[in-house]
């Protein structure tokens, strides 16, 4: 049984003039990537930052990215390795913050007084 409910004999209507479809690749505007404002924190970058953040990494998580203690005790018992554990906050971080995860941004919050990490240290945020 067809479920098809249109007219099996459908005459043309010879007063009908079909065109052919325009060529879309000749129409269509060249595709172009557009950069919209400061770009997102990279991984390369998240790895460097992760290196020189040292045994404060929770405090820093709490008070300078604002990731909850649970998480951070979750980042614990998931990594072995210090710069793993550092590394996955800021990803948590980079993720949580969509949009916003620039490099300046995070750069701006590791600044801060409650950090205390050397400028030298995450300068390489501001590098392109």
């Amino acid at each position: 049984m067809s479920c098809w409910s249109g007219s099996h004999t459908e005459k043309s209507n010879p007063s009908r003039k079909i065109e052919p479809a325009p060529d879309l690749h000749e129409s269509a505007p060249s595709k172009r990537i557009c950069r919209r404002g400061p770009s997102l924190v990279k991984e390369k970058q998240l790895m460097v930052v992760a290196g020189a953040i040292g045994r404060s990494w929770r405090e820093i998580g709490r008070l300078a990215l604002d990731i909850s203690s649970v998480k951070l005790e979750q980042i614990e018992e998931d990594h072995a390795l210090h710069v793993e554990r550092v590394f996955a906050m800021l990803i948590l971080w980079r993720t949580s913050q969509r949009g916003k995860a620039t490099a300046a941004h995070l750069h701006s919050l590791l600044s801060q007084k409650d950090c205390a990490l050397p400028p030298e240290s995450i300068d390489s945020l501001l590098e392109e």
